[in-house]
């Protein structure tokens, strides 16, 4: 498997390295890099993650502040701190940090994490791959019913745990791409699908639903307050959900404009 990593340092000497001591090792991919914990958490939205590398201190949000707010995202990267403190390591290992590496870097210690991960990610997509084979197998003749029925104008199939549920498209809070899934959040409980969300994004009707980012789509009805998130970026609240997202300006200014605030 090939590795998907984030490299999050301010110190662009520091990023120059680790990025050099990475492109040596097979089956790893870059792919991006964060000067602050705020980039980093937009980018993991935006990206599948699988390991990212963390500074500690850094300016705007540092590496425990970042390693702390990964738990709230629905598919978090592992993390490792790659730092010059010495004496943060219990704290870093209490958060749930794959590995603590102590500045200067060396290529055998980032080896030995990178295959720490790989074998961490693997057990995982093993299991889930089996679920999902046993799952298909018992509900895709009861899909086959509903193609092709008018039902699908107004309803969107979900087939989850052995049984296909109908949900009526104003109860959908977001939807949000996790790695080969979309998951479905509505006020009662949430879906795993087999959507895609561009596959979700021309089925929903875009009078109410608007794309947030590449790994959300949200209700609008939902929305609670749009909050300033410092750097250009927002944070979206929403109704009956724990759930915060990121958006970039970018998007907050499309998003403004479809809902005619000024």
């Amino acid at each position: 498997m090939s590795l998907r990593v984030l490299i999050v340092d301010d110190d662009e000497r520091e990023r120059i390295v680790l990025r050099y001591v990475l492109e040596q090792i097979k089956d790893m991919h870059i792919v991006g890099e964060a000067v602050h914990g705020l980039e980093a958490l937009l980018l993991c939205q935006e990206k599948k993650v699988d390991l990212m590398f963390l500074d500690i201190t850094m300016p705007e949000m540092g590496g425990m502040e970042t390693a702390s707010k990964l738990k709230n995202l629905k598919d978090p990267p592992l993390f490792a701190f790659v730092t010059v403190k010495k004496d943060m390591a219990v704290e870093a290992f209490e958060l749930g940090a794959l590995d603590y590496i102590v500045k200067p870097i060396e290529q055998n210690r980032i080896e030995k994490t990178i295959e720490r991960a790989k074998k961490q990610i693997g057990h995982k997509d093993i299991l889930e791959e089996s679920i999902r084979e046993k799952v298909k197998e018992r509900i895709d003749f009861l899909l086959e019913k509903y193609r092709g029925q008018e039902v699908y104008s107004t309803r969107l199939p979900v087939r989850e745990k052995g049984k296909i549920t109908l949900l009526n498209q104003d109860e959908i809070i977001y939807c949000e791409s996790q790695a080969k899934k979309v998951y479905i959040s509505t006020p009662q409980q949430g879906f795993l699908s087999n959507y895609t969300l561009n596959e979700l994004e021309a089925r929903l009707d875009n009078s109410i639903f608007f794309r947030a980012h590449q790994a959300f789509i949200v209700n609008l009805n939902f929305i609670r307050e749009i909050i300033n998130f410092g750097e250009g970026s927002y944070l979206l609240h929403l109704a009956n959900s724990d759930k915060n997202i990121i958006l970039s300006r970018s998007r907050a200014k499309l998003l403004r404009e479809k809902m005619g605030i000024t």
